[in-house]
């Protein structure tokens, strides 16, 4: 036993070769998971030396980010993550209208998830239909971020000196423990507004004032703006996404040293955003449209997730500082495999694990164009409906997630270039999915307003 841990210990401080990691490796780990029989229970806490238990529910390419000499995985199920009474609802009402067009193109659809899940089989047929159960998995009105970090993190190191763990008085040093160098901290508010197929507006259409002015033809609009670095400050963009499936987004771009909105191409979304390791379609786990792309159902996994954390924000921690200090709950995930249909994207091949039940995503993979490894994300979610958000005066956030919204908010989304070795840690602080109005979003989300207060 002592040799084996030796030999783990090793293990755990090589870096994962990326490059020699393929779509084929892959899916024979998922190949392996698929018979894989938990060896852990309820509330056991899996240290190193008990790591062979979860291997083989933590995809093996970011096994070395999660298993290390200190590690602490607390096992918890997450219970009952069903979405809220008003999409069930929907979804019944509409179940078996919604079809796929020859194209892949969505057609008939009006709210609710579209498809049942529980049908689906590995191929393109059905990999159209996960996208868009994806694409209409429930989301209130929408979300609301009062603080988005984007944290640079590379490989080894340190970072007790950096500005973030002294900014205001070090409030945010408590949530990056362990190591990793910090190299540049962006921040911004985020916010994204639901307009059709809301199943909340089953009056008026699963509408937002009945489709009509400035919700018209429009599925939902998008913010995200950064306040900091003073480089980068003001800069902000737009993301307009058609109701049309078939009709490409309008999107802009405020750039305070060009002092003007310009409009974005497709290809800007698939860019590095502000020299992150995340790109804007990378948001959510996915975020494009899902025309501009090939999909395939590949199947199910079960893996170890954080599905509904203890704790309002991330706590990071590890040799890297990467992982996450929490409690993980074994979740059945539905996978599907992105492939790029523009020559010129920068992923050849992407996965996405998606949880069967709540709809939201937890874990992806993106491979170069040469087929090898390059990127792997982790995404962390709180309930909104625990105890400790809803009773939480949130210093990050003003608006609430009211009683009953039954939605996995934000806690992270964190990404790691295994190629170049660094990381993007994005917590998501004040993460909420409030009732919206369109009065109070049409202000921020117009384009002419895109410059206001920059």
């Amino acid at each position: 036993m002592q040799f084996k841990a030796v030999l783990l210990a090793a293990a755990a401080t090589v870096p994962f070769a990326a490059g020699a990691y393929t779509e084929e490796d892959y899916l024979a780990w998922f190949k392996e998971n698929q018979t894989a029989q938990p060896q852990f229970a309820e509330g056991d806490t899996i240290t190193f030396d008990k790591a062979d238990q979860v291997r083989p529910f933590i995809p093996k390419e970011f096994q070395s980010e999660w298993i290390f000499e200190g590690m602490e995985m607390k096992i918890k199920d997450a219970g009952d993550l069903s979405p809220s009474d008003v999409y069930k609802a929907a979804t019944e009402k509409n179940k078996g209208t919604a079809k796929i067009a020859s194209d892949g193109a969505i057609e008939n659809y009006a709210a609710g998830r579209p498809f049942d899940p529980a049908e689906f089989k590995p191929g393109k047929e059905d990999g159209w239909k996960m996208v868009w159960n994806w694409n209409y998995r429930w989301q209130n009105d929408g979300l609301s971020v009062g603080e988005v970090h984007w944290v640079w993190v590379r490989r080894g190191g340190e970072h007790s000196k950096h500005e973030i763990m002294t900014a205001d008085g070090g409030k945010y040093a408590k949530y990056y423990e362990g190591g990793g160098s910090f190299e540049r901290a962006l921040a911004g508010p985020y916010n994204r507004f639901l307009m059709s197929h809301n199943a909340k507006h089953e009056a008026t259409g699963y509408r937002v004032n009945n489709g009509e002015g400035f919700a018209k033809d429009t599925e939902f609009r998008e913010y995200t703006g950064f306040t900091s670095p003073f480089d980068i400050a003001g800069t902000a963009f737009l993301i307009l996404r058609y109701d049309d499936p078939r009709k490409a987004d309008d999107s802009w771009a405020y750039i305070p040293s060009l002092r003007r909105v310009r409009r974005i191409s497709v290809e800007v979304k698939s860019d590095s955003l502000l020299g992150t390791d995340h790109t804007l379609e990378d948001f959510y786990g996915f975020n494009g449209r899902p025309m501009e792309h090939d999909w395939e159902y590949i199947g199910t996994t079960k893996i170890l997730v954080v599905a509904r954390s203890r704790n309002r924000e991330a706590v990071y921690y590890g040799p890297n500082g990467w992982a996450i200090k929490d409690d993980y709950a074994l979740r059945l995930t539905d996978v599907m495999k992105q492939i790029p249909k523009r020559s010129n994207h920068p992923y050849s091949k992407k996965f996405i694990h998606v949880d069967r039940e709540s709809g939201e995503s937890y874990y992806a993979n993106a491979f170069d164009k040469a087929g090898e490894l390059w990127k792997v994300w982790q995404l962390t979610k709180v309930w909104s409906d625990d105890p400790y958000v809803q009773n939480n005066p949130d210093k990050f956030n003003k608006e609430r997630s009211p009683a009953g919204t039954r939605f996995q908010l934000f806690q992270s989304i964190n990404v790691v270039d295994l190629q170049n070795n660094r990381g993007t840690l994005v917590p998501c602080r004040g993460a909420e999915a409030p009732n919206k109005e369109l009065k109070d979003m049409k202000r921020l989300l117009d384009v002419n307003y895109l410059t206001e207060g920059r």
